[in-house]
C-alpha cells in the first residue's frame, strides 16, 4: 500500500510539472534576432610565399565589408580553398583586425597547402592556362550581441598570364 500511495504521488508531481512548463513555454513570445547583416567578402589578391619539402604556402587577401552599424571585433576565418574542382586546403585564421562599423578591412589569410593536394590544381593550369580559385567558411566576430557567424563562399580567376599577382 505505501508503494501504492508513493508511485502516485510521484505520478501526479510528474504531471502537474508537465503541466506548467507546458503553459510557461506557450506564454513566453518569440525572441526576435540580434540585428546583424552578414560581412560581405570578396576576394582580392593570391600571394605566392614559396615551397618547402612537403608543400608549399600562399596568402589569400579577403575584403571584407561590414554593414552594421557596429564593429565586428576578433574576427575568425574557417576556410577551405579550392582550385576547380580540387581541394587545395583548409583551416582556421584569427586575424587581429576590427572590421569598423559601415567600413572594410583587408585580411591576408596565410594558406598552407602540400604538394598531393596541389597536383591537380598544377594540373588544371597547366592545362588551360587558368583556373579558377574557391574560398568558403564562415566568418565569426564578437558584437554587442555576442560572438555571431556568417557564411562566405566566393571565387575568383586566376590566369597564368596574369602571374604578377603571385610574388614571391
Amino acid at each position: 500500500m505505501r508503494n501504492f500511495v508513493l508511485s502516485a504521488v510521484l505520478a501526479s508531481l510528474v504531471a502537474s510539472v508537465g503541466c506548467a512548463s507546458g503553459g510557461r513555454s506557450s506564454a513566453t513570445p518569440d525572441v526576435p534576432p540580434p540585428p546583424f547583416e552578414h560581412p560581405k567578402v570578396s576576394l582580392r589578391d593570391v600571394k605566392f610565399n614559396g615551397v618547402g619539402l612537403t608543400g608549399g604556402s600562399m596568402r589569400i587577401a579577403m575584403m571584407l565589408y561590414n554593414p552594421n552599424p557596429y564593429p565586428l571585433e576578433d574576427p575568425r576565418v574557417t576556410y577551405l580553398v579550392y582550385v576547380d574542382r580540387h581541394e587545395l586546403a583548409s583551416g582556421v585564421y584569427d586575424p587581429e583586425v576590427t572590421v569598423p562599423a559601415g567600413d572594410s578591412a583587408v585580411v591576408e589569410v596565410p594558406v598552407s597547402f602540400g604538394y598531393r593536394a596541389a597536383s591537380g590544381a598544377a594540373r588544371a593550369l597547366v592545362g588551360t592556362g587558368s583556373v579558377t580559385y574557391r574560398m568558403r567558411g564562415n566568418i565569426y566576430a564578437d558584437t554587442p550581441y555576442g560572438r555571431l557567424s556568417a557564411p562566405y563562399d566566393r571565387a575568383r580567376d586566376f590566369s597564368a598570364m596574369n602571374a604578377a599577382s603571385w610574388s614571391h
